[in-house]
């Protein structure tokens, strides 16, 4: 690598800097896309897409593509760093009967990258939670993982999602096997999200 060293204190204040300035005006910095209730974590390992009543299956009713809308809110727990109703994130979102997520941000530039992933495991007969993983950058220097979780409900019709999100960003060593470490939380976001399925 040519030049001064990105991680140095200082291009690292100037990179959360601009981290947050992004944070506060269209949602996570530059996070490769943009978590839930933080009572709702994410530990525990994910269970196939299916939910189990009895002995029937069925695929669960989460699964398709949906358009998304993510507002700011404040918890008791988290005060945000913008006021609440303010457009966090945006954009279509896939969960496959597979136990994966996709999701695609309109508040980030397709030329950053603008998909991240996630998986997710269905835990009532309606209500799905999250673990999906952003990749935060300020400017031309990454910062580290953002934690991102929601838990959400879908409304009997099938068409419609509404629930809450989570969303931490880490700052992260440069040192190869830290890159995803989250032992230095910068920030945390918490807010509202509603969906609609979209249809052929």
């Amino acid at each position: 690598m040519t030049g001064p060293n990105p991680w140095r204190l200082g291009k690292t204040t100037v990179a959360l800097s601009l981290a947050l300035t992004g944070l506060a005006s269209t949602g996570m910095a530059h996070a490769t896309c943009t978590i839930a209730d933080a009572s709702h974590g994410s530990s525990g390992s994910f269970t196939p897409a299916v939910y189990r009543e009895g002995s029937s299956e069925r695929e669960a009713i989460i699964v398709g593509v949906w358009k998304f809308e993510m507002l700011a809110r404040s918890t008791a727990n988290n005060k945000n760093p913008m006021p609440d109703g303010t457009l966090v994130d945006f954009g279509t979102q896939a969960w496959h009967s597979d136990g994966t997520e996709l999701l695609n941000s309109g508040s980030r530039n397709p030329a950053d990258g603008n998909f991240c992933q996630g998986v997710w495991e269905q835990v009532g007969p309606y209500t799905f939670k999250l673990n999906h993983l952003p990749l935060a950058w300020g400017g031309a220097a990454y910062i580290g993982p953002v934690k991102m979780n929601m838990v959400v409900s879908v409304d009997p019709s099938g068409n419609r999602f509404s629930g809450v999100f989570s969303q931490t960003l880490y700052q992260a060593s440069p040192t190869p096997g830290h890159e995803f470490d989250e032992t230095a939380p910068v920030v945390t976001v918490t807010g509202t999200i509603t969906a609609r399925r979209m249809t052929p």
